[in-house]
């Protein structure tokens, strides 16, 4: 016996297309959950935090953008005490200059972001690959790493003013066309 992929896959898609652009972003998070870590990538074989972000925000809204965490907080997800059914993340912002990868932050610098998929759960792309995680987790290791901790909505007018206006600060990997028509 196997598994009928073509089936599920269609399935899948008829689900998708009835939800609501949050559990949109949740389902495609969902989906991204085993993918390998990829500095710099945003697709459904590797990406890196943001690329995860950004890539579930695509599929859910159609509105593209390619961007850093610390692009992302300071533009894109500046609603303050998000509700529910709210788009939600997190964000891990240093208290003080440090590495982050081949680079130095500056203090106030969003260096993480992980998608919110239920309070107290998020889906967090970090090596070596996207796994389901508890929030406090995750944020506990970021605070003892001096970071603040968080948790912001989505402005969705922010985000289509971007898509609108083709921002990027980070260019689309040659291989996401292989999964979506833009």
């Amino acid at each position: 016996m196997s598994i009928k992929w073509e089936v599920f896959s269609q399935i899948e898609k008829q689900k998708f297309e009835k939800m609501n652009e949050t559990d949109r972003f949740i389902y495609f998070l969902c989906r991204m959950f085993g993918t390998p870590y990829g500095w710099g990538k945003e697709t459904p074989e590797a990406s890196d935090c943001s690329g995860a972000v950004c890539l579930a925000l695509f599929a859910a809204t159609g509105l593209l953008i390619r961007t850093t965490a610390d692009d992302l907080f300071r533009r894109v997800f500046t609603k303050v005490n998000p509700q529910k059914n709210d788009i939600r993340v997190v964000f891990y912002v240093t208290k003080k200059q440090q590495r982050h990868g081949d680079r130095m932050a500056g203090a106030g610098t969003a260096t993480h972001i992980a998608g919110i998929i239920e309070d107290g759960i998020i889906v967090n792309s970090q090596e070596p690959f996207t796994r389901i995680r508890r929030l406090t987790d995750v944020s506990d290791w970021y605070q003892r790493n001096g970071h603040e901790v968080y948790i912001r909505g989505l402005d969705r007018e922010a985000l289509k003013k971007l898509a609108m206006e083709g921002k990027t600060v980070h260019d689309l990997d040659a291989e996401f066309t292989k999964f979506f028509d833009i």
